[in-house]
């Protein structure tokens, strides 16, 4: 694997993160990122949740050598819109989805979503807000993303409010869709992940599944992903770390290895969850099919020297434990980063994106790209 260069997608000083790409019915190449006001001088640190955070696209007219800067947003409302993953199906439509959070003002947060619910869940940030996950969103368009449909919101069967989504739909072979998710069934235990089915192209939904849960609750399992193997067997590829919620703890210590599980019936079942021992990342993990047949799994790297990395897998990510680990980045000076995504564009380049900060601190889009 060659690493040809690294180019910036966006930058505008605000704070974006969180990017995705897809090529679109037309040809054009379209790359969605969280985009909101850039706070650290105001707070004193970046923030994930903020008013102003809003799901933005923009598009590339030449297979990803420049991006307009005009930023087209996806919804406008007075959440905090997080995480927009793009899929277009094989009919053409184009469905984005994201979580949001919900912001009432500081001190409200147990009124507003009960006070197990929000002491469990919910946070307070900056003495301005409390805030709480909205849950599964999505929005639709018909028309190569000129317009747009927010759809109702996705709420699983037996899980509690607060279920979220980072990780790229799946659509089958009979064009039934799988979208993976997580969040918790009960008060006192840690995240776990699952599917939500669509037989009518996403117009509606239903819970299908579990993926991956750790019932000595000591993992949660995080924004999980979603591969299918030439196979047909199913992975699910989680971010896993110990209980980040106990009082006392260092959020970054908590980052465990990569686990995954696998469905060997469309989803419909996962077996245990198993550890990939010799892979630790830290943000969540996306797996690219390429032309020659290959895998490239990419993820971001929160520990000194910070930045992404990847490996290319066989055809059925058996080997991924024994893959050499490839550093396409480690020049970043500090964690805040990475949530790859990977697209292959017609010369057969590799483009991987992610967001990382620029020696000012700023946050930007940038990408590497690569030739097998």
């Amino acid at each position: 694997m060659q690493i040809i260069e690294n180019r910036t997608i966006y930058r505008d000083g605000e704070y974006v993160a969180f990017p995705n790409l897809a090529f679109l019915p037309d040809g054009r190449l379209m790359c969605a990122f969280r985009h909101a006001k850039e706070r650290q001088k105001e707070y004193g640190h970046v923030t994930h949740v903020d008013p102003t955070a809003k799901d933005v696209f923009i598009l590339s007219e030449d297979n990803g050598k420049t991006f307009s800067p005009q930023l087209h947003v996806i919804l406008d409302d007075d959440m905090s819109e997080q995480d927009p993953c793009v899929n277009v199906l094989t009919n053409g439509r184009i469905i984005v989805t994201y979580f949001r959070w919900a912001l009432v003002p500081i001190g409200q947060g147990a009124k507003t979503w009960g006070q197990e619910l929000f002491n469990r869940f919910g946070r307070s940030l900056h003495g301005k807000y409390d805030c709480f996950s909205d849950g599964v969103s999505y929005s639709i368009s018909d028309d190569c993303g000129k317009s747009w449909r927010h759809m109702p919101l996705i709420s699983p069967e037996g899980w509690l409010k607060g279920s979220a989504v980072r990780g790229n739909l799946l659509e089958l072979p009979d064009g039934a869709l799988l979208l993976p998710f997580y969040g918790t069934k009960d008060y006192g235990e840690l995240s776990r992940t699952g599917l939500m089915r669509s037989d009518d192209r996403g117009e509606s939904w239903y819970y299908y599944s579990e993926m991956a849960f750790d019932s000595m609750r000591m993992k949660h399992f995080l924004e999980p992903g979603l591969y299918r193997t030439e196979s047909g067997r199913i992975i699910g590829m989680y971010r896993t770390q110990t209980d980040f919620l106990k009082k006392g703890v260092d959020f970054e210590d908590t980052y465990l290895n990569l686990h995954m599980s696998v469905s060997i019936d469309n989803g419909k079942t996962f077996g245990s969850v198993f550890e990939a021992d010799t892979l630790w990342g830290s943000s969540p993990f996306h797996a690219l099919r390429l032309k020659s047949g290959s895998v490239l799994v990419t993820y971001g790297y929160r520990r000194a020297p910070f930045g992404v990395r990847a490996r290319l897998c066989d055809r059925e990510l058996s080997n991924i434990n024994e893959v050499p680990e490839l550093i396409l980045r480690d020049d970043a000076p500090n964690g805040d980063l990475g949530y790859p995504h990977s697209i292959q564009l017609p010369d057969g380049t590799i483009m991987v994106s992610y967001y990382i900060s620029g020696s000012d601190g700023i946050r930007k889009i940038e990408a590497t790209l690569l030739l097998e």
